[in-house]
């Protein structure tokens, strides 16, 4: 890519007590072979009550509040006042491989305007710990559940370019890929009235008004430090349902599945099954280890049933999500 083509890019970090983390990530971003003047670093902070601030503003770097206690809301606070032609969202626990790693996202959305935006998939390093070298065996560090309900990225490609690939999404075809570089131009006056940055639903909302080509850029990558012990995975899931998917679930636009279909609950019932068994998510697991030459592809059946049930467990302590189960099946009686 010619310099004098660099966009410029807008990269949003919600934090909150990320003291630890915030420093490899904000690193990451500037060790780019990207001009800096090109880069707009926007750090959402959650009034953290530690030093991820005073770390953060070492960096040339913008720094805004955020006092929802909502990573998604952060997200949007960014996107708001973001002034890149495109803008990307990263996590505080992910770091950007290597050096080149916004010019190989950048180039497929420089080279075709008709793409929305573009992602690359999850890495893992071989000294990291188990549980995330095991995530990362999956381009978007799905758990087997979420897998199991979601097209994959490859059912979407249409066409091979060098190093990406375009994929065209329809609106039952959509896999969870949300870490994506948006066109800002395109995603903007779609939900500019949005109060949280919902990255997969913003998925739904490009699709639905014609936006559907999207490039994959695997080489690209990221090290997204996603878990790494079980008890802090299943914390995480327990607090996504709870707290992210359940207080808006009427109006998600991006399901997995629909209770009210009962082709969908046939299938929820199917995977039920499948993970109590053990024995056949094992034999899966044994086959990733020896795929990836990696033992901690045997993590598959242990996480297939422990975040199976949490999952379950979290829909029925829940009262929405109770209400939300009641509802769904009288639906499907009516």
């Amino acid at each position: 890519m010619n310099k004098t083509v660099f966009p410029n890019i807008t990269i949003a970090i919600p934090t909150f007590n990320e003291e630890k983390r915030i420093d490899t990530c904000l690193k990451s971003i500037f060790r780019q072979n990207y001009p800096y003047k090109k880069l707009e670093v926007i750090v959402v902070d959650d009034y953290s009550q530690d030093k991820t601030v005073q770390i953060a503003q070492k960096y040339p770097i913008k720094i805004l509040y955020n006092g929802a206690h909502d990573g998604e809301v952060g997200k949007m606070i960014a996107f708001k006042k973001s002034k890149g032609e495109f803008f990307y969202y990263l996590d505080a626990d992910c770091e950007l491989k290597g050096k080149d790693c916004l010019k190989k996202l950048i180039k497929p959305l420089m080279e075709d305007r008709t793409l929305a935006a573009s992602f690359t998939r999850n890495y893992a390093r071989k000294d990291a710990p188990a549980l995330e070298r095991y995530y990362s065996m999956h381009p978007t560090q799905c758990d087997p559940i979420y897998e199991f309900f979601s097209p994959s990225i490859a059912n979407t490609v249409v066409e091979k370019r060098g190093d990406y690939q375009v994929c065209e999404y329809s609106l039952n075809k959509i896999p969870p890929a949300g870490h994506c570089v948006f066109r800002r131009e395109f995603l903007w006056p779609l939900v500019k009235n949005k109060k949280k940055f919902m990255e997969l639903d913003f998925l739904v909302v490009l699709v639905e008004n014609g936006f559907n080509r999207f490039a994959y850029v695997p080489q690209a990558g990221v090290y997204h430090h996603h878990v790494s012990s079980l008890v802090e995975l299943l914390k995480k899931r327990s607090r996504n349902v709870q707290r992210v998917y359940l207080p808006e679930v009427e109006k998600r636009k991006y399901r997995w599945f629909d209770l009210k279909k009962p082709g969908d609950l046939f299938k929820i019932f199917l995977w039920i099954i499948y993970a109590h068994l053990f024995f056949p998510s094992l034999i899966r697991g044994i086959f990733k280890s020896v795929k990836y030459k990696d033992w901690a592809g045997l993590y598959e059946p242990i996480v297939t049933l422990l975040v199976t049930d949490v999952i379950i467990f979290s829909f029925l302590s829940n009262k929405k999500g109770r209400k939300f189960i009641q509802e769904s099946l009288s639906s499907i009686n009516e």
